[in-house]
């Protein structure tokens, strides 16, 4: 009897996170639409008075965007912890790095970060949390370095798993 309300517990726990998740996407997406839009007008309308380094900013606003839309949908993919989402499939780390980079390149273009990337495997995970991992790993690197840090990332595989160093 214990288990069974344990269970119940945990069930109706599951359901209001996917329904937070949902709303919260949802409400998100809205305020995130508006801003893009807006910056892309501003855009538009001031295409051929704007210097090289404010079309820049404009452009990190855009790419910021299209970033934390990303993010809200995968908010959303992640929350539906009743439904198959989190099955494994093949990801290529190379492409991971790739989001990783962009979503870090205000940092690492301030603190003039020297990044070298080995090539990478394509491995079975979850590709969310794979880039979830690696941006934090990396953020904390550069983060916790003097000026003009060096982060290089390697690959290696050991007993058909793979190991990963970020120094």
């Amino acid at each position: 009897n214990m288990l069974k309300k344990t269970l119940n517990k945990l069930q109706r726990s599951n359901k209001d996170l996917e329904q937070f998740a949902y709303v919260a996407s949802h409400d998100l997406q809205e305020p995130l639409r508006m801003v893009t839009s807006y910056v892309q007008l501003i855009e538009k309308k001031l295409t051929n008075k704007l210097d090289d380094s404010t079309k820049d900013y404009i452009s990190f606003a855009i790419e910021g965007s299209r970033r934390m839309k990303t993010l809200i949908n995968d908010l959303l993919k992640y929350s539906k912890v009743s439904t198959p989402d989190h099955e494994f499939e093949i990801v290529d780390i190379n492409k991971v790095l790739e989001e990783v980079l962009m979503a870090l390149k205000i940092v690492i273009n301030e603190k003039k970060v020297k990044i070298t990337i080995e090539d990478m495997p394509k491995v079975k995970g979850n590709k969310i949390q794979l880039t979830q991992l690696f941006q934090n790993i990396i953020s904390n690197a550069i983060k916790f370095c003097a000026n003009k840090p060096k982060v290089e990332i390697k690959s290696k595989e050991e007993r058909n798993k793979w190991l990963f160093s970020i120094s």
